[in-house]
């Protein structure tokens, strides 16, 4: 069945324009802070993640109305847990020093693919579970999740480099609530007809062939 579009009444509308400006004014600190770090260290890595984070505080406020969005606190908790979990990673010493520039490197990698997955996203960017359309161009033509896929990359490059125990275990855990994540958007989206066809076509959700 195809989602009905939500009604729209000024009291949603200045909820919508509020949650708007909140998700992009958190966007815009962590983009200070990483051009900051870029500014310090001259990590391209960060250079790209500020690149990222500026292009989402533009995509929060432009970003389209949901067609339907989930009320269910359960994806509420997935959503903000998941985006808010790497904010705790912590800078450790690697195992050899030889892993450092490997790290950084796979860490760019995924950095850049972040970049390229939030403008395929485009207008359709999200925290919450919610129908925007289906997205079927750019990386979406390779993975159902390319930007949780990017992530999976970066954080794979940042441990490589900064290996700690609380850094395995943050990461575990962000990972675990990315997949549940990408588990209950799909649950809501698969209510669409068109996102059915999409699926069926698409089959990985993260990284294409393997996962």
């Amino acid at each position: 069945m195809t989602p009905t579009p939500q009604p729209t009444t000024a009291r949603s509308n200045a909820l919508n324009i509020a949650g708007n400006a909140l998700i992009a004014l958190l966007f815009l600190f962590l983009a200070i802070g990483a051009v900051n770090g870029f500014l310090a260290r001259g990590d391209l890595s960060l250079l790209l993640l500020a690149i990222q984070e500026l292009l989402i505080v533009v995509l929060a406020i432009t970003r389209r109305r949901p067609i339907a969005g989930s009320n269910a606190i359960r994806d509420w908790v997935l959503a903000l847990a998941g985006t808010a979990a790497p904010l705790l990673l912590r800078s450790a010493a690697p195992i050899h020093p030889a892993l450092l520039p490997v790290g950084v490197a796979v860490q760019t990698l995924g950095v850049a693919l972040a970049v390229l997955a939030t403008w395929s996203l485009g207008r359709s960017f999200g925290i919450v579970a919610a129908n925007r359309g289906v997205r079927t161009a750019g990386m979406y033509r390779f993975v159902r999740h390319p930007l949780y896929g990017s992530y999976l990359i970066g954080h794979i490059g940042f441990l490589l480099g900064n290996i700690s125990v609380a850094n395995v275990i943050l990461i575990v855990v962000t990972v675990t609530l990315q997949y549940l994540r990408a588990v209950v958007e799909e649950q809501f989206l698969l209510r669409d007809p068109a996102y059915q066809a999409y699926a069926a076509r698409v089959r990985h959700r993260f990284i294409p062939f393997l996962f």
